[in-house]
Protein backbone atom coordinates (compact mmCIF):
# COMPACT_ATOMS: atom_id res chain seq x y z
CA UNK A 1 0.00 0.00 0.00
CA UNK A 2 0.88 3.44 -0.60
CA UNK A 3 2.20 6.25 1.96
CA UNK A 4 -0.97 8.14 2.95
CA UNK A 5 -0.73 11.84 3.30
CA UNK A 6 -3.53 12.32 5.64
CA UNK A 7 -1.11 12.19 8.68
CA UNK A 8 1.11 15.22 7.88
CA UNK A 9 -0.23 17.12 10.90
CA UNK A 10 0.25 14.42 13.41
CA UNK A 11 4.45 14.26 11.44
CA UNK A 12 4.08 18.23 11.72
CA UNK A 13 6.43 19.69 14.26
CA UNK A 14 7.46 23.23 14.71
CA UNK A 15 11.14 23.70 15.57
CA UNK A 16 10.44 26.16 18.74
CA UNK A 17 13.62 26.49 21.29
CA UNK A 18 12.24 27.11 24.60
CA UNK A 19 14.22 28.45 27.52
CA UNK A 20 15.37 25.94 30.11
CA UNK A 21 13.12 25.85 32.90
CA UNK A 22 15.46 24.87 34.93
CA UNK A 23 19.25 26.61 35.17
CA UNK A 24 21.94 23.89 34.19
CA UNK A 25 25.26 24.02 35.90
CA UNK A 26 28.05 26.02 34.86
CA UNK A 27 30.89 24.23 32.72
CA UNK A 28 34.17 23.74 35.13
CA UNK A 29 36.84 24.30 32.74
CA UNK A 30 37.90 21.61 30.43
CA UNK A 31 34.47 20.11 31.18
CA UNK A 32 32.62 17.94 28.47
CA UNK A 33 28.72 18.48 29.27
CA UNK A 34 25.77 16.74 27.37
CA UNK A 35 22.01 15.33 28.55
CA UNK A 36 20.61 11.98 29.29
CA UNK A 37 17.36 10.86 29.18
CA UNK A 38 16.83 9.67 33.13
CA UNK A 39 18.74 8.54 35.98
CA UNK A 40 20.93 5.55 35.99
CA UNK A 41 19.74 2.24 37.57
CA UNK A 42 22.82 1.19 39.12
CA UNK A 43 26.50 2.25 39.04
CA UNK A 44 27.72 -1.31 39.45
CA UNK A 45 29.35 -1.91 36.57
CA UNK A 46 28.54 -5.62 36.88
CA UNK A 47 24.74 -5.31 36.55
CA UNK A 48 24.52 -2.62 34.04
CA UNK A 49 21.31 -3.43 31.93
CA UNK A 50 20.17 0.15 30.63
CA UNK A 51 21.57 2.77 28.47
CA UNK A 52 22.65 5.42 30.83
CA UNK A 53 24.05 3.00 33.46
CA UNK A 54 26.13 1.47 30.57
CA UNK A 55 27.24 5.03 29.66
CA UNK A 56 28.90 5.57 32.98
CA UNK A 57 30.35 2.38 32.86
CA UNK A 58 32.08 2.93 29.45
CA UNK A 59 33.65 6.37 30.97
CA UNK A 60 34.64 5.13 34.37
CA UNK A 61 35.56 1.26 34.13
CA UNK A 62 38.72 0.02 33.03
CA UNK A 63 38.40 -2.38 30.71
CA UNK A 64 40.56 -5.74 29.48
CA UNK A 65 39.69 -5.07 25.91
CA UNK A 66 37.85 -2.29 24.94
CA UNK A 67 35.68 -2.51 21.11
CA UNK A 68 37.27 0.00 18.83
CA UNK A 69 34.16 1.78 17.56
CA UNK A 70 35.41 2.59 13.81
CA UNK A 71 37.03 -1.04 13.55
CA UNK A 72 34.50 -2.79 15.73
CA UNK A 73 37.70 -5.28 16.36
CA UNK A 74 38.31 -5.85 20.21
CA UNK A 75 41.89 -4.16 21.10
CA UNK A 76 44.08 -4.27 23.69
CA UNK A 77 43.57 -1.65 27.02
CA UNK A 78 44.09 -3.02 30.70
CA UNK A 79 45.65 -5.40 28.75
CA UNK A 80 49.04 -5.02 27.05
CA UNK A 81 48.54 -8.58 25.06
CA UNK A 82 45.76 -11.13 24.97
CA UNK A 83 46.06 -14.90 23.04
CA UNK A 84 43.43 -17.34 22.04
CA UNK A 85 44.02 -20.73 22.19
CA UNK A 86 44.00 -22.65 18.78
CA UNK A 87 40.49 -24.37 19.87
CA UNK A 88 38.66 -21.31 20.81
CA UNK A 89 38.22 -22.16 25.19
CA UNK A 90 41.34 -20.42 26.57
CA UNK A 91 41.89 -17.00 26.42
CA UNK A 92 44.98 -15.42 28.29
CA UNK A 93 45.61 -11.73 29.27
CA UNK A 94 48.69 -9.95 30.19
CA UNK A 95 48.10 -7.06 32.24
CA UNK A 96 50.30 -3.37 31.09
CA UNK A 97 52.88 -3.44 33.85
CA UNK A 98 52.52 -0.47 36.55
CA UNK A 99 48.52 -0.21 36.57
CA UNK A 100 46.83 1.54 39.04
CA UNK A 101 43.30 2.61 40.46
CA UNK A 102 42.07 5.94 40.74
CA UNK A 103 42.86 5.88 44.51
CA UNK A 104 46.16 4.68 43.17
CA UNK A 105 46.16 1.40 44.60
CA UNK A 106 48.32 -1.52 42.33
CA UNK A 107 45.64 -3.02 39.55
CA UNK A 108 46.78 -6.69 39.10
CA UNK A 109 45.94 -10.05 37.96
CA UNK A 110 43.67 -10.52 41.46
CA UNK A 111 41.79 -7.56 40.76
CA UNK A 112 40.81 -8.55 36.82
CA UNK A 113 40.20 -12.25 37.94
CA UNK A 114 37.64 -10.76 40.50
CA UNK A 115 35.93 -9.14 38.47
CA UNK A 116 35.28 -11.41 36.31
CA UNK A 117 34.46 -14.07 38.10
CA UNK A 118 32.13 -11.51 39.75
CA UNK A 119 30.33 -11.12 36.68
CA UNK A 120 29.73 -14.49 35.95
CA UNK A 121 28.33 -15.66 39.60
CA UNK A 122 24.74 -16.70 38.90
CA UNK A 123 23.69 -13.88 42.40
CA UNK A 124 25.20 -11.05 40.42
CA UNK A 125 22.95 -11.54 37.32
CA UNK A 126 25.16 -9.73 35.12
CA UNK A 127 23.56 -9.92 31.61
CA UNK A 128 27.21 -9.97 30.21
CA UNK A 129 27.67 -13.41 32.24
CA UNK A 130 25.28 -14.67 29.95
CA UNK A 131 27.08 -14.32 26.75
CA UNK A 132 29.53 -16.89 28.19
CA UNK A 133 26.71 -19.58 28.01
CA UNK A 134 27.26 -21.43 31.06
CA UNK A 135 28.97 -19.15 33.20
CA UNK A 136 28.75 -21.38 36.17
CA UNK A 137 31.63 -23.81 34.30
CA UNK A 138 33.92 -20.91 33.14
CA UNK A 139 37.37 -21.40 35.50
CA UNK A 140 39.49 -17.96 35.63
CA UNK A 141 42.96 -17.78 37.31
CA UNK A 142 45.51 -15.48 38.36
CA UNK A 143 48.70 -17.70 37.98
CA UNK A 144 50.92 -14.26 38.32
CA UNK A 145 50.43 -10.42 39.33
CA UNK A 146 49.99 -9.50 35.29
CA UNK A 147 48.27 -12.95 34.21
CA UNK A 148 45.15 -13.86 33.52
CA UNK A 149 43.57 -17.32 32.70
CA UNK A 150 40.04 -17.87 31.08
CA UNK A 151 39.15 -21.41 30.53
CA UNK A 152 35.49 -22.11 28.68
CA UNK A 153 34.16 -25.13 28.84
CA UNK A 154 33.42 -25.30 25.31
CA UNK A 155 34.55 -22.27 22.73
CA UNK A 156 32.55 -19.43 22.31
CA UNK A 157 32.67 -17.21 19.00
CA UNK A 158 33.86 -14.09 19.34
CA UNK A 159 34.06 -14.35 23.32
CA UNK A 160 36.83 -11.65 23.56
CA UNK A 161 34.06 -8.80 22.75
CA UNK A 162 32.70 -9.32 26.02
CA UNK A 163 35.30 -8.19 28.20
CA UNK A 164 34.76 -4.90 26.58
CA UNK A 165 31.26 -5.21 29.17
CA UNK A 166 33.64 -6.30 31.96
CA UNK A 167 34.84 -3.34 34.20
CA UNK A 168 37.70 -4.00 36.56
CA UNK A 169 37.39 -3.31 40.29
CA UNK A 170 39.39 -3.61 43.36
CA UNK A 171 39.24 -7.14 44.11
CA UNK A 172 36.41 -7.77 47.21
CA UNK A 173 35.32 -3.72 47.35
CA UNK A 174 32.99 -3.13 44.11
CA UNK A 175 33.04 0.90 44.49
CA UNK A 176 30.10 2.03 41.91
CA UNK A 177 32.54 3.86 39.89
CA UNK A 178 34.44 5.96 42.49
CA UNK A 179 37.57 3.91 42.28
CA UNK A 180 37.70 2.76 39.04
CA UNK A 181 40.56 2.53 36.46
CA UNK A 182 39.10 3.94 33.81
CA UNK A 183 39.52 7.25 32.25
CA UNK A 184 37.04 9.21 34.71
CA UNK A 185 35.85 8.61 38.42
CA UNK A 186 31.89 9.08 39.74
CA UNK A 187 32.12 12.37 41.68
CA UNK A 188 28.69 13.22 42.14
CA UNK A 189 25.43 12.32 41.55
CA UNK A 190 21.97 14.09 42.41
CA UNK A 191 19.41 12.05 41.53
CA UNK A 192 16.84 13.94 38.77
CA UNK A 193 19.74 16.44 38.15
CA UNK A 194 23.04 15.51 37.12
CA UNK A 195 26.03 13.54 37.68
CA UNK A 196 29.44 14.46 37.55
CA UNK A 197 32.48 12.51 36.78
CA UNK A 198 36.12 14.08 37.73
CA UNK A 199 39.57 12.79 35.54
CA UNK A 200 41.53 9.94 36.91
CA UNK A 201 44.33 10.96 37.78
CA UNK A 202 46.08 7.69 37.46
CA UNK A 203 44.59 6.51 33.84
CA UNK A 204 47.37 4.77 32.55
CA UNK A 205 46.92 5.65 28.94
CA UNK A 206 49.05 8.92 27.08
CA UNK A 207 49.09 10.37 24.02
CA UNK A 208 51.52 10.52 20.91
CA UNK A 209 53.68 13.33 23.48
CA UNK A 210 53.63 11.00 26.49
CA UNK A 211 50.76 13.57 27.48
CA UNK A 212 48.28 11.80 29.92
CA UNK A 213 45.03 10.97 28.93
CA UNK A 214 42.19 12.16 29.50
CA UNK A 215 42.52 15.98 28.38
CA UNK A 216 39.35 16.60 30.23
CA UNK A 217 39.26 17.53 33.53
CA UNK A 218 35.28 16.01 33.59
CA UNK A 219 32.12 15.24 32.45
CA UNK A 220 28.46 16.74 33.24
CA UNK A 221 25.93 14.68 32.54
CA UNK A 222 22.49 16.73 33.34
CA UNK A 223 19.18 13.80 32.99
CA UNK A 224 17.25 15.46 30.93
CA UNK A 225 14.08 14.36 28.94
CA UNK A 226 12.58 17.38 27.69
CA UNK A 227 14.86 17.61 24.35
CA UNK A 228 13.51 21.11 23.42
CA UNK A 229 15.66 22.56 26.49
CA UNK A 230 18.37 19.50 25.22
CA UNK A 231 18.56 21.44 22.04
CA UNK A 232 17.99 25.35 23.92
CA UNK A 233 21.16 24.03 26.05
CA UNK A 234 23.43 22.84 22.87
CA UNK A 235 22.62 26.33 21.13
CA UNK A 236 23.76 27.99 23.97
CA UNK A 237 26.95 26.20 24.40
CA UNK A 238 25.59 24.56 27.75
CA UNK A 239 25.83 21.62 26.10
CA UNK A 240 28.69 20.00 23.56
CA UNK A 241 27.01 17.44 22.19
CA UNK A 242 23.48 15.71 21.46
CA UNK A 243 23.89 12.31 21.33
CA UNK A 244 20.72 10.36 19.37
CA UNK A 245 19.52 13.38 17.90
CA UNK A 246 15.77 13.85 17.80
CA UNK A 247 15.10 13.78 13.82
CA UNK A 248 12.44 16.43 14.33
CA UNK A 249 15.31 18.71 15.15
CA UNK A 250 17.64 17.77 12.67
CA UNK A 251 16.40 19.75 9.83
CA UNK A 252 16.05 22.92 11.60
CA UNK A 253 19.86 22.65 13.35
CA UNK A 254 20.97 21.91 10.23
CA UNK A 255 20.11 24.62 8.70
CA UNK A 256 21.14 27.30 11.94
CA UNK A 257 24.12 25.06 12.78
CA UNK A 258 25.37 22.89 9.34
CA UNK A 259 28.79 21.86 10.87
CA UNK A 260 27.10 20.63 13.93
CA UNK A 261 25.06 17.92 12.86
CA UNK A 262 25.87 14.30 11.30
CA UNK A 263 23.74 11.68 9.84
CA UNK A 264 25.68 8.38 9.47
CA UNK A 265 22.48 6.48 8.14
CA UNK A 266 21.00 3.48 9.45
CA UNK A 267 21.93 2.11 12.62
CA UNK A 268 21.99 -0.88 14.31
CA UNK A 269 19.34 0.42 16.73
CA UNK A 270 15.97 -0.91 16.60
CA UNK A 271 12.42 0.22 17.92
CA UNK A 272 10.14 -2.60 18.48
CA UNK A 273 6.32 -3.04 20.23
CA UNK A 274 5.91 -6.57 22.06
CA UNK A 275 2.62 -7.50 24.41
CA UNK A 276 2.81 -8.88 27.42
CA UNK A 277 3.38 -12.98 26.96
CA UNK A 278 4.04 -13.72 30.59
CA UNK A 279 2.24 -16.35 32.19
CA UNK A 280 2.86 -14.85 35.71
CA UNK A 281 1.56 -11.28 34.52
CA UNK A 282 -1.91 -9.93 36.17
CA UNK A 283 -3.42 -10.02 33.33
CA UNK A 284 -6.89 -11.58 32.58
CA UNK A 285 -6.71 -14.65 30.94
CA UNK A 286 -8.20 -13.69 27.31
CA UNK A 287 -5.56 -10.97 26.95
CA UNK A 288 -3.13 -13.53 27.26
CA UNK A 289 -5.15 -15.90 25.04
CA UNK A 290 -4.83 -12.86 22.56
CA UNK A 291 -1.11 -11.89 23.15
CA UNK A 292 0.12 -15.93 22.81
CA UNK A 293 -2.02 -15.83 19.38
CA UNK A 294 0.73 -15.98 16.50
CA UNK A 295 -2.46 -15.31 14.08
CA UNK A 296 -3.14 -11.87 16.66
CA UNK A 297 0.57 -10.78 16.87
CA UNK A 298 1.02 -10.84 12.84
CA UNK A 299 -2.44 -9.13 12.07
CA UNK A 300 -1.21 -6.54 14.22
CA UNK A 301 2.08 -6.26 12.45
CA UNK A 302 0.59 -6.38 9.12
CA UNK A 303 -1.34 -4.05 9.73
CA UNK A 304 1.61 -1.19 10.52
CA UNK A 305 2.27 1.20 7.87
CA UNK A 306 5.91 1.17 9.45
CA UNK A 307 7.02 3.70 6.00
CA UNK A 308 4.69 6.06 7.93
CA UNK A 309 6.45 5.99 10.58
CA UNK A 310 9.59 6.43 9.17
CA UNK A 311 8.54 9.25 7.42
CA UNK A 312 6.39 11.06 9.86
CA UNK A 313 8.26 10.30 13.24
CA UNK A 314 11.34 10.28 12.51
CA UNK A 315 11.27 13.04 9.44
CA UNK A 316 12.63 10.57 6.70
CA UNK A 317 16.03 9.32 8.87
CA UNK A 318 15.05 6.01 9.69
CA UNK A 319 14.34 2.87 7.81
CA UNK A 320 11.19 0.43 8.21
CA UNK A 321 12.32 -2.47 9.98
CA UNK A 322 11.46 -6.19 9.72
CA UNK A 323 14.40 -7.77 11.75
CA UNK A 324 16.02 -7.45 14.65
CA UNK A 325 19.38 -7.33 12.46
CA UNK A 326 19.97 -3.96 10.58
CA UNK A 327 20.49 -3.75 6.98
CA UNK A 328 23.61 -1.77 7.68
CA UNK A 329 24.38 -4.79 9.61
CA UNK A 330 25.56 -6.56 6.25
CA UNK A 331 27.54 -9.56 7.09
CA UNK A 332 24.16 -10.89 9.08
CA UNK A 333 21.25 -9.56 7.87
CA UNK A 334 19.09 -11.94 5.62
CA UNK A 335 18.01 -10.32 2.51
CA UNK A 336 15.73 -12.86 1.65
CA UNK A 337 13.87 -12.67 4.57
CA UNK A 338 10.17 -13.50 4.23
CA UNK A 339 8.33 -10.99 6.84
CA UNK A 340 4.48 -10.29 7.03
CA UNK A 341 3.90 -7.46 4.21
CA UNK A 342 1.85 -4.61 5.37
CA UNK A 343 -1.90 -5.91 4.00
CA UNK A 344 -4.94 -4.63 6.77
CA UNK A 345 -7.18 -6.99 4.06
CA UNK A 346 -4.86 -9.57 4.69
CA UNK A 347 -4.49 -9.05 8.76
CA UNK A 348 -8.53 -8.90 8.75
CA UNK A 349 -8.64 -12.00 7.52
CA UNK A 350 -6.24 -13.31 9.53
CA UNK A 351 -7.72 -12.16 12.51
CA UNK A 352 -10.78 -13.73 11.49
CA UNK A 353 -8.99 -17.15 11.01
CA UNK A 354 -8.04 -17.14 14.74
CA UNK A 355 -11.03 -16.52 16.58
CA UNK A 356 -11.63 -12.96 16.34
CA UNK A 357 -15.03 -10.75 14.53
CA UNK A 358 -15.78 -7.44 13.73
CA UNK A 359 -19.42 -6.37 14.73
CA UNK A 360 -19.72 -2.44 13.65
CA UNK A 361 -16.25 -1.05 14.31
CA UNK A 362 -15.41 -2.67 17.03
CA UNK A 363 -13.26 -6.47 17.16
CA UNK A 364 -14.22 -8.98 19.70
CA UNK A 365 -12.49 -12.00 20.56
CA UNK A 366 -14.66 -15.50 20.58
CA UNK A 367 -15.86 -14.94 24.27
CA UNK A 368 -17.35 -11.66 23.12
CA UNK A 369 -14.54 -8.96 24.80
CA UNK A 370 -13.86 -6.08 22.51
CA UNK A 371 -10.31 -6.13 22.03
CA UNK A 372 -8.53 -3.00 23.14
CA UNK A 373 -5.41 -2.46 24.62
CA UNK A 374 -2.70 0.17 26.29
CA UNK A 375 0.40 0.69 25.07
CA UNK A 376 3.28 1.88 27.27
CA UNK A 377 6.28 4.09 26.65
CA UNK A 378 8.66 6.46 27.60
CA UNK A 379 7.97 10.30 28.44
CA UNK A 380 10.18 12.56 26.76
CA UNK A 381 11.00 10.51 23.62
CA UNK A 382 8.72 12.28 20.60
CA UNK A 383 9.23 9.93 18.17
CA UNK A 384 8.44 6.84 20.15
CA UNK A 385 5.02 9.03 21.37
CA UNK A 386 4.15 9.86 17.21
CA UNK A 387 5.15 6.29 16.02
CA UNK A 388 1.94 5.17 19.03
CA UNK A 389 -0.19 7.75 17.66
CA UNK A 390 0.37 6.00 14.43
CA UNK A 391 -0.10 2.64 15.53
CA UNK A 392 -2.91 3.75 16.99
CA UNK A 393 -4.78 5.03 14.04
CA UNK A 394 -3.56 1.47 12.00
CA UNK A 395 -5.08 -0.32 14.49
CA UNK A 396 -8.45 1.52 14.61
CA UNK A 397 -8.48 0.42 11.02
CA UNK A 398 -8.92 -3.19 12.54
CA UNK A 399 -11.58 -2.42 14.81
CA UNK A 400 -9.06 -2.15 18.04
CA UNK A 401 -9.15 0.63 20.43
CA UNK A 402 -5.50 1.39 21.67
CA UNK A 403 -4.64 3.73 25.08
CA UNK A 404 -1.12 5.50 24.76
CA UNK A 405 0.24 5.48 28.67
CA UNK A 406 3.75 7.46 28.78
CA UNK A 407 5.72 6.80 32.09
CA UNK A 408 9.29 7.64 33.24
CA UNK A 409 11.74 5.64 32.09
CA UNK A 410 12.23 3.92 35.84
CA UNK A 411 8.59 3.50 36.02
CA UNK A 412 8.34 1.79 32.63
CA UNK A 413 11.22 -0.48 33.11
CA UNK A 414 9.65 -1.24 36.75
CA UNK A 415 5.93 -2.70 34.98
CA UNK A 416 8.10 -4.90 32.31
CA UNK A 417 10.85 -5.93 34.01
CA UNK A 418 9.19 -6.36 37.51
CA UNK A 419 5.59 -6.43 38.08
CA UNK A 420 4.28 -7.57 34.40
CA UNK A 421 1.59 -5.16 35.01
CA UNK A 422 1.71 -3.94 31.18
CA UNK A 423 -0.31 -5.09 28.13
CA UNK A 424 2.03 -3.71 25.18
CA UNK A 425 5.37 -1.89 25.08
CA UNK A 426 6.64 0.09 22.60
CA UNK A 427 10.32 1.01 23.15
CA UNK A 428 14.08 0.54 21.12
CA UNK A 429 17.07 -1.88 21.88
CA UNK A 430 20.39 -0.28 21.21
CA UNK A 431 22.42 -2.73 19.73
CA UNK A 432 26.27 -1.93 20.62
CA UNK A 433 27.75 -4.72 19.07
CA UNK A 434 26.98 -5.95 15.44
CA UNK A 435 28.21 -9.45 16.08
CA UNK A 436 24.58 -11.57 17.25
CA UNK A 437 26.39 -13.41 19.85
CA UNK A 438 26.02 -10.02 21.87
CA UNK A 439 22.73 -10.79 21.43
CA UNK A 440 22.25 -13.96 23.57
CA UNK A 441 20.75 -12.14 26.35
CA UNK A 442 17.82 -10.98 24.52
CA UNK A 443 16.85 -14.05 22.52
CA UNK A 444 17.53 -16.81 24.95
CA UNK A 445 14.95 -17.93 26.51
CA UNK A 446 16.03 -18.25 30.42
CA UNK A 447 17.20 -14.48 30.23
CA UNK A 448 15.54 -11.79 32.21
CA UNK A 449 15.58 -9.75 29.52
CA UNK A 450 13.94 -11.83 27.09
CA UNK A 451 11.05 -9.18 27.18
CA UNK A 452 7.95 -10.93 26.20
CA UNK A 453 8.08 -13.57 28.76
CA UNK A 454 11.34 -13.19 30.79
CA UNK A 455 13.47 -15.97 32.94
CA UNK A 456 11.58 -18.85 31.41
CA UNK A 457 12.40 -21.97 33.40
CA UNK A 458 12.18 -24.03 29.88
CA UNK A 459 11.29 -22.39 26.28
CA UNK A 460 7.59 -21.81 26.47
CA UNK A 461 7.02 -23.26 22.94
CA UNK A 462 8.78 -24.88 20.08
CA UNK A 463 9.50 -22.33 18.35
CA UNK A 464 11.56 -20.63 21.10
CA UNK A 465 13.34 -23.79 21.85
CA UNK A 466 14.36 -23.79 18.31
CA UNK A 467 16.03 -20.24 18.76
CA UNK A 468 17.65 -21.17 21.62
CA UNK A 469 19.58 -23.97 19.45
CA UNK A 470 20.25 -21.69 16.80
CA UNK A 471 21.46 -19.43 19.15
CA UNK A 472 23.87 -22.23 20.69
CA UNK A 473 25.04 -22.94 17.56
CA UNK A 474 25.71 -19.74 16.07
CA UNK A 475 27.94 -19.29 19.40
CA UNK A 476 29.84 -22.49 19.19
CA UNK A 477 30.11 -23.20 15.68
CA UNK A 478 33.83 -23.33 14.05
CA UNK A 479 31.97 -23.04 10.57
CA UNK A 480 31.34 -19.10 9.39
CA UNK A 481 28.78 -20.33 6.47
CA UNK A 482 26.75 -22.84 9.70
CA UNK A 483 27.17 -19.36 11.56
CA UNK A 484 25.02 -17.49 9.44
CA UNK A 485 22.74 -19.81 8.44
CA UNK A 486 21.94 -20.36 12.21
CA UNK A 487 21.40 -16.56 12.65
CA UNK A 488 19.25 -16.64 9.40
CA UNK A 489 17.15 -19.16 10.78
CA UNK A 490 16.37 -16.96 14.11
CA UNK A 491 15.84 -13.83 11.90
CA UNK A 492 12.91 -16.16 9.92
CA UNK A 493 11.50 -17.40 13.22
CA UNK A 494 11.51 -14.10 14.54
CA UNK A 495 9.52 -12.77 11.69
CA UNK A 496 6.88 -15.41 11.52
CA UNK A 497 6.25 -15.83 15.28
CA UNK A 498 6.49 -11.87 15.86
CA UNK A 499 7.66 -11.96 19.36
CA UNK A 500 8.63 -8.63 18.81
CA UNK A 501 7.11 -6.44 16.08
CA UNK A 502 9.91 -4.34 14.74
CA UNK A 503 8.92 -1.08 13.45
CA UNK A 504 11.94 1.06 12.18
CA UNK A 505 16.09 1.47 12.83
CA UNK A 506 16.41 4.92 13.54
CA UNK A 507 19.43 6.87 11.53
CA UNK A 508 22.58 7.61 13.99
CA UNK A 509 21.81 11.27 14.27
CA UNK A 510 24.31 13.85 16.53
CA UNK A 511 25.48 17.02 17.21
CA UNK A 512 28.44 17.85 18.11
CA UNK A 513 29.81 21.04 19.07
CA UNK A 514 33.02 22.90 16.12
CA UNK A 515 34.79 23.35 19.37
CA UNK A 516 35.78 19.80 20.14
CA UNK A 517 38.30 18.09 18.54
CA UNK A 518 39.36 14.58 18.30
CA UNK A 519 35.58 13.49 17.75
CA UNK A 520 35.29 10.51 15.95
CA UNK A 521 31.62 9.74 15.26
CA UNK A 522 30.46 6.32 15.46
CA UNK A 523 27.76 4.26 14.09
CA UNK A 524 28.33 2.10 17.69
CA UNK A 525 27.39 3.25 20.86
CA UNK A 526 28.40 5.39 22.35
CA UNK A 527 28.73 6.75 19.25
CA UNK A 528 30.37 10.62 19.63
CA UNK A 529 32.32 9.74 22.88
CA UNK A 530 33.74 6.27 22.35
CA UNK A 531 37.11 8.02 22.15
CA UNK A 532 36.41 9.73 24.96
CA UNK A 533 39.57 9.92 26.47
CA UNK A 534 40.97 11.54 23.36
CA UNK A 535 38.35 14.18 22.89
CA UNK A 536 39.16 18.01 23.78
CA UNK A 537 38.47 21.76 23.45
CA UNK A 538 40.02 23.02 20.18
CA UNK A 539 43.34 24.74 21.13
CA UNK A 540 43.87 23.07 24.24
CA UNK A 541 45.61 19.71 25.05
Amino acid sequence: MGLRTNRVSIGALLFIVLPLLTQTSAKAPGELAWAIRYDPKTFDPAKVDDQSSELVRFLTGGVLLRVNRLTQQPEPDLAETYSLSPDGRVLTFHLRPGLRFSDGSDLTSRDAAWSIRRVLAPVTAAPAGEEFLTPKDVKVEAPDAHTVRVTLPKRVVAIARVFDEIAIEPADHPSEARVTSGPFILADYKRGQSIRLKRNPNYWRHDGANVQLPYLSGIRLDILSNREQEISGFQRGDYDLIDNLPAEYFTALSKRSPGAVRDLGASLNTEQMWFNESPTSPLPAYEKAWFTNRGFRVAISQAIHRADLARIAYDGHATPAYSFISPANTPWYDKTLNYPHEDVAAATRLLAASGFHLSGKTLYDAGNQPVKFSILTNAGNAARQKMATLIQQDLAALGIEITIVTLDFPALIERFMHTQDYQACLLGLSNVDPEPNSMMNLWLSSSPNHQWNPSEKSPATPWEAEIDRQMLIQATSLSAPDRKRAVDQVQQIVADQQPFIYLVHPNTLYAISPQLGGVQPAVLSPGVVWNVDMIRRQGTR
